[in-house]
């Protein structure tokens, strides 16, 4: 049977936020990190060669629910994991990977409707039975409650304002402290966890407390942060006040969002002055520092985990994991990317670009991430080694970053061709034509109604016209000469794509229903082409494999939706497909064939997926 089935996911980076803090998780037994992007939860495995893991799990069970915080399971083993979401849902699920096919099942456990409002973070217990929760609500600010049945072990109290973090004691006796932005500090006593004190003093009036955590082991010490920049350690059995940790040899020139214990007398916190501190709770020393650049915005460091007695991993604003050893005073590794949805992609090699403006080149050695624009990035062009061309809504086309042409007007639509040219339609409603890397102009046309879709070959450029639905083809050589072919479309064009050998161009619309028109006769070949349910994003023609003339006439072409799926049309059988169902949350918003059976696709998931397409 013929099929499309997933080969590797490139996963996106952290959701981030200014001014908040983003909770990351490590699970020791599949030396796995855990996090929020998007509406997705990610699991991502640091080795970076092992077969008896997947690489990635990306668990899209929060519906259309912005995925908040995640944490695995203490158990060692259990591969389970509990995450919240923005409308105050939390949902305990497992997963099993399929060593054979390279396949993961998620299998959802269990899910509660908890908090009125986003949760910020959540908690297990050592037994893996109880989970803490904590977020904004109107009636309460958090939860005790069984994992299993939902049942409440408890009762939080003595907050006045949302609830930044939480964290069970992971040994008995149990205890429990919550840290919120009305500068309180909470202990509890428990199972059932009950209000056993308060503390409103040893951080800042006004202040916000961001993060909490108990030692590991005994649970001897337990330390809280916050935006005053104090670190306050208090007794972990008691709640009561220690001290606090400074060292008048360390000042901390920012607030502080988040802290992490390597063992039990070590911890890493981080804050907005890009720095990654160690400390010794004993000494109250710092141990250890390491300092980006904190005049760069993106640098400020909004997470940290440790990944063992001796290693750290933190989070930056924009979204860059960064590791570090204990001992060794540079970096081990960075991991950047997207954590925006993908708007332009291009391949060979492999180039990506977001709505946020991040333009993203992926290589052997890693991916390179460059901040060129401020707004969504129109198309990438990688037709000439060594350089990109992106465009972008904030009205420029850059090369490399440096900006070649300024739009008098917004451009709303492009695409490339393989000779160094791109098309653009304008807010204006102007057709351009220009060198991809010189920005140079080559051709101009006014259309006679606003454009939705367009797509360039070598040497015609077709246009979506969105008031008529019709598909005006224009020749490259004179833009002046044109026509139109016969049928509209049925709803507004999304997607226009020319045939390579310019034989055939198929239009999408927003309705998700494709057209197959014959460019030389200007009528329509096939409409059968109906399967997708919304909006098409994306029609790419499949390459003739290289195996003489009789291959060169075009067949597959493989298209991507708002809908999520992906599907591969034939133009021989217009109603045989070969599908890959939900292959992006949100939609599919660029799809490429890399080879005559590889596609690469991206979506508003900020993930990207190479996929293996097999013949019958």
């Amino acid at each position: 049977m013929p099929s499309i089935d997933l080969q590797e996911i490139i996963p996106p980076q952290p959701s981030t936020q200014r001014n908040f803090t983003t909770h990351l998780s490590y699970d020791s037994t599949t030396n796995a990190i855990a996090y929020p992007c998007g509406k997705s939860a990610f699991v991502r495995c640091l080795d970076e060669k092992t077969k008896e893991l997947p690489a990635v799990i990306q668990f899209t069970g929060h519906g259309s629910s912005v995925v908040t915080t995640v944490k695995f399971s203490p158990i060692k083993g259990s591969q389970y994991l509990c995450s919240g979401d923005e409308s105050g849902k939390v949902i305990v699920w497992g997963w099993a990977f399929d060593k054979e096919n390279n396949s993961v099942e998620v299998n959802i456990k269990s899910k509660f409707q908890v908090l009125a409002g986003p949760i910020s973070d959540i908690s297990w217990d050592f037994e893996g039975r109880r989970l803490c929760v904590v977020g904004e609500g109107r009636d309460n600010f958090g939860v005790f409650i069984s994992w299993d049945s939902g049942n409440s072990l408890g009762e939080i109290s003595g907050h006045s304002q949302r609830i930044n973090a939480c964290h069970l004691k992971q040994s008995r006796p149990m205890r429990s402290m919550t840290v919120g932005d009305d500068g309180s500090v909470v202990f509890y006593q428990g199972p059932p966890f009950k209000f056993a004190s308060s503390d409103r003093v040893h951080h800042k009036q006004g202040s916000f407390v961001r993060d909490v955590e108990f030692s590991p082991g005994t649970g001897e010490f337990v330390v809280t942060v916050g935006s005053d920049r104090k670190i306050s350690c208090f007794d972990g059995k008691t709640g009561e006040f220690v001290k606090y940790i400074e060292d008048d040899q360390e000042p901390i020139q920012g607030g502080i969002f988040a802290l992490s214990w390597l063992d039990s007398q070590k911890f890493a916190t981080v804050g907005a002055d890009a720095a990654i501190r160690v400390w010794d709770v004993t000494t109250s020393k710092c141990v250890q520092r390491w300092t980006l650049d904190k005049d760069q915005l993106g640098n400020q460091q909004v997470g940290v985990v440790a990944t063992g007695n001796k290693n750290v991993i933190s989070l930056s604003l924009d979204g860059t994991l960064n590791f570090y050893e204990l001992g060794n005073d540079k970096i081990l590794k960075s991991i950047s990317g997207h954590n925006k949805g993908i708007t332009a992609l291009a391949v060979d090699p492999l180039i990506s670009g977001s709505y946020d403006g991040r333009v993203v080149e992926w290589s052997n050695s890693g991916p390179s991430m460059h901040q060129d624009h401020f707004n969504l990035v129109v198309s990438l062009d990688n037709s000439k080694p060594q350089e990109y061309s992106s465009i972008s809504w904030d009205d420029t086309l850059k090369v490399n970053g440096v900006t070649k042409h300024d739009f008098a007007s917004q451009p709303k639509v492009a695409s490339v061709n393989d000779d160094g040219f791109t098309a653009i339609i304008t807010n204006d409603d102007d057709l351009l034509v220009l060198n991809s890397f010189t920005g140079e102009i080559l051709k101009t046309v006014r259309l006679k109604s606003p454009g939705s879709a367009v797509s360039l070959s070598q040497n015609h450029v077709a246009v979506g016209l969105e008031e008529t639905n019709v598909i005006q083809v224009f020749k490259l050589s004179d833009l002046e000469v044109n026509f139109e072919l016969k049928t509209p479309l049925r709803a507004k064009p999304s997607y226009v794509s020319i045939s390579p050998s310019e034989k055939y161009i198929a239009a999408g619309d927003v309705m998700g229903k494709i057209l197959l028109y014959d460019l030389e006769t200007r009528d329509v070949k096939t409409s059968r082409w109906a399967f997708h349910t919304s909006k098409i994003n994306a029609i790419s023609w499949r390459p003739a494999a290289n195996t003489g003339e009789d291959e060169c006439e075009e067949d597959l072409v493989a298209t991507g939706s708002l809908d999520t799926n992906i599907f591969i049309y034939s133009v021989k059988r217009p109603m045989k497909i070969i599908k890959s169902l939900n292959a992006h949350k949100d939609g599919v918003n660029n799809l490429l064939w890399e080879t005559e059976s590889d596609l690469v696709s991206a979506g508003a998931d900020a993930c990207i997926k190479k996929w293996k397409v097999e013949f019958e």
